[in-house]
C-alpha cells in the first residue's frame, strides 16, 4: 500500500489523544509545536506528571478522565488512538473511518488510515523518512543518520534563505534568473560556513552569489543567522 505524503495545517483542526501513557505524551508534544486549534486527551486513569506540566502550560490542552466514547469524536479532525488495549485502538479506528476522521493507530498502523514518519526538523526544513509502516526500525535508523547529516546548521541556513527569497524576488527578475540564484545558494558551502561560525566567509560567499542591489542586507542576514549558532 503506497500513502501519500502530506504536509498538514493544523491550525484550525481539533486533535484528540486517546491514551495518555508515554506514546500519548509524546504525540501530544509532536501536536504543541504545530499549534492545532484544540487538544483533548483523553484517559481512564489520572495524567501523568509530564502531561500535568502541559496542561498547566496550555490553555487549549484539555485533559478528560475516563474511557473513550464514540461521541468523543465529534468536531474532531484528527485522531490518535493510544491506548495499552487493542480492541479499543481498532474500535476507535474503526469509528474514526466510519465518519472519515484521520487516525494514526499507535500499535497497529496500517488500521488506521495515517501513519506517522520518522521526521527530523531544523527550524522550517522537514526531512522525513517513511517504509509505509512496514518497517518503523528501519525509518528510524535512517532518520539517525539523517541527523548527523544535517545538523543545527541547517536551522540557521533555512532561516537566512527565508530572508533572501523575498529580496531576491522583489526585484523583478525572471523566474528562469532567480532559480540559478536559489539552486547556487541551496548548492553553496554556506551550511558549513554556518557550522564553522565563519561569518567572514559566509558574507564573501553571499556578495558572490547574490545580486549587487541586495548586497546592502547581507551584513544583517547573516547576524541574524548566526545568532542561534
Amino acid at each position: 500500500m503506497r500513502y501519500y505524503p502530506l504536509h498538514l495545517d493544523l491550525r484550525n483542526i481539533q486533535c484528540l489523544v486517546i491514551g495518555a501513557g508515554e506514546v500519548g505524551f509524546r504525540k501530544i508534544q509532536g501536536l504543541i509545536p504545530c499549534h492545532p486549534l484544540k487538544i483533548t486527551v483523553i484517559d481512564s486513569n489520572p495524567p501523568l506528571r509530564q502531561i500535568q506540566e502541559l496542561l498547566a502550560r496550555y490553555e487549549h490542552i484539555t485533559y478528560i478522565q475516563r474511557f473513550f466514547a464514540e461521541e468523543d469524536l465529534y468536531g474532531q479532525g484528527l485522531v490518535f488512538a493510544c491506548t495499552s488495549s487493542r480492541t479499543t485502538n481498532d474500535l476507535i479506528a474503526r469509528a474514526c473511518s466510519d465518519r472519515g476522521l484521520l487516525c494514526n493507530v499507535t500499535d497497529n498502523p496500517l488500521q488506521g488510515n495515517i501513519i506517522l514518519p520518522a521526521t527530523i526538523t531544523r527550524g522550517d526544513l522537514s526531512i522525513s523518512v517513511c517504509t509505509n509502516g512496514t518497517s518503523p526500525a528501519l525509518a528510524r535508523v535512517i532518520r539517525q543518520d539523517l541527523e548527523l547529516q544535517y545538523g543545527p546548521e541547517y536551522e540557521a541556513l533555512t532561516r537566512l534563505l527565508a530572508a533572501i527569497r523575498p529580496a531576491l524576488l522583489a526585484l523583478g527578475w525572471p523566474c528562469d534568473d532567480n532559480r540559478v540564484v536559489f539552486r547556487a545558494l541551496a548548492n553553496s558551502a554556506l551550511p558549513q560556513l554556518i557550522k564553522n561560525k565563519d561569518v567572514a566567509a559566509c558574507q564573501d560567499l553571499l556578495q558572490t552569489l547574490l545580486p549587487v542591489d541586495i548586497h546592502p542586507h547581507i551584513g544583517e542576514w547573516c547576524d541574524d543567522c548566526f545568532q542561534t549558532i
